[in-house]
C-alpha cells in the first residue's frame, strides 16, 4: 500500500514536533478518501535519523558524525526488527544499493564524488530514465550537499515549508550548544530512552493526532513489532 499512497498524493504536508529525545518529522499523505497516510521520521539528537518503515522492508536511516568543521561522516545502516536481513538484502547494501552508495574499494569515499562530477549522465536525465542524472537516492542527496560547500552562508537561502523539519533541527542545535556553553545544561538525546524509539507508517483518521496515536509504537522493546503500512 505505501507506493500506492505515495503516488496518490505527490504533495505531502511535512508536521514536524518536538520529541523527548530530538524532533518528530512528519510527512502527511491524503489516501482512502479523508485518512490520513502518515510517515514519521525520528530524528535524535545530535546527528541520528530513522527513516519511516515501508511494509515489510528493512528499516534504514543515517548518522552525521563531524570529524572537523568541514567535514563529517556519513554512516547509513539497514536492519529489520523483526528478522535477520536476507542475503539479497544485504548484497543491495553492499553494492549501494537504497540509501547506500558504491564506494571506491579500500575506502570510505563514493565512487561518485566531485571530482567526477557525481558521475551524472545527461543522455539518462534527458530520456527521462532519471530525474537528477545521478543514480541512487544516497548519491542524488549527497551531491546537492556537497555541491553546496563545506560552510554555506545560510542567510541567503530560500527555505519552503518543505524545510521546516532543517529548521527545527537548526534552532534545536543552536538551543542545545548555547545551553551547555552558558549555563552548563547537557543536551537531549543522552538517555537510553530517547534511543530506543522507532519511526513509524501509519493510517489515522483526520481527527487523530498522530503523536497520540503512535505514543507506544514510538517505542521499541524486544519482540515488539513495528508500525508500517
Amino acid at each position: 500500500k505505501a507506493n500506492k499512497f505515495n503516488m496518490g498524493d505527490m504533495k505531502p504536508v511535512f508536521e514536524v514536533r518536538d520529541s523527548d529525545g530530538g524532533l518528530y518529522v512528519a510527512a502527511r499523505r491524503k489516501v482512502e478518501g479523508d485518512r490520513n497516510y502518515w510517515r514519521i521520521t525520528q530524528w535524535v539528537m545530535p546527528c541520528f535519523t530513522m527513516i519511516a518503515p515501508r511494509a515489510d522492508h528493512p528499516q534504514h536511516g543515517h548518522f552525521w558524525v563531524p570529524i572537523n568543521d568541514e567535514n563529517c561522516w556519513t554512516w547509513s545502516y539497514d536492519y529489520h526488527p523483526d528478522r535477520p536481513l536476507s542475503p539479497e538484502e544485504r548484497q543491495a547494501c553492499l553494492d549501494g544499493k537504497g540509501i547506500h552508495v558504491p564506494l571506491i574499494p579500500g575506502t570510505y569515499r563514493p565512487a561518485q564524488n566531485k571530482d567526477n562530477d557525481y558521475q551524472i549522465d545527461r543522455e539518462a536525465q534527458k530520456s527521462g530514465e532519471t530525474y537528477s542524472g545521478v543514480f541512487g537516492f544516497g548519491m542524488q542527496d549527497a551531491s546537492l550537499q556537497e555541491s553546496m560547500g563545506p560552510i554555506v552562508d545560510r542567510s541567503r537561502e530560500n527555505l519552503v515549508p518543505t524545510d521546516y523539519g532543517i529548521v527545527m533541527t537548526r534552532n534545536k542545535l543552536r538551543k542545545a550548544a548555547t545551553e551547555l556553553a552558558e549555563k552548563g545544561i547537557m543536551p537531549t538525546g543522552r538517555k537510553p530512552e530517547h534511543m530506543k524509539v522507532r519511526s513509524v507508517a501509519i493510517v489515522l483518521n483526520p481527527d487523530e493526532d498522530y503523536t497520540e496515536a503512535c505514543k507506544e509504537a514510538f517505542k521499541t522493546d524486544t519482540g515488539k513489532e513495528r508500525m508500517t503500512v
